[in-house]
């Protein structure tokens, strides 16, 4: 009949920046709050999923170490964020996991050093 794509398993996405989490820069002058928590959400996410078993093949410490750092430089108040493993994949789904987490984790990356890039002006 035809080809069913296997959907995007959406418990595992990263949270994302949106309008509402007031990350523009003018709303980052007077208000960094909302902002601030949904980039500690994120950096959780890719340092949970970077130490999960998807990447047990292909290990990634410098990038698990620096969401680690970030997390420390974003945090609220004292104590390490508890870890939250994401739900286990299929073996012959970690590549194509792998890749996309890679994928979303570099987009990211770009969205907050623009928000940290303003911010430091």
């Amino acid at each position: 009949e035809g080809m069913q794509l296997l959907e995007e398993d959406t418990q595992n996405l990263p949270p994302r920046i949106r309008c509402s989490d007031a990350c523009d820069p003018l709303t980052l002058e007077t208000n960094h709050t909302r902002c601030l928590h949904r980039i500690r959400q994120a950096l959780q996410h890719y340092r949970d999923l970077l130490g999960s078993e998807i990447f047990r093949e292909q290990p990634q410490p410098q990038l698990e170490s620096t969401m680690e750092q970030l997390l420390r430089h974003v945090q609220e108040g004292h104590g390490r964020p508890p870890r939250h493993p994401p739900v286990p994949a299929h073996p012959w789904a970690q590549p194509l996991q792998r890749h996309l987490a890679l994928k979303r984790l570099r987009s990211f990356a770009a969205v907050m050093g623009r928000v940290f890039n303003h911010s430091a002006r």
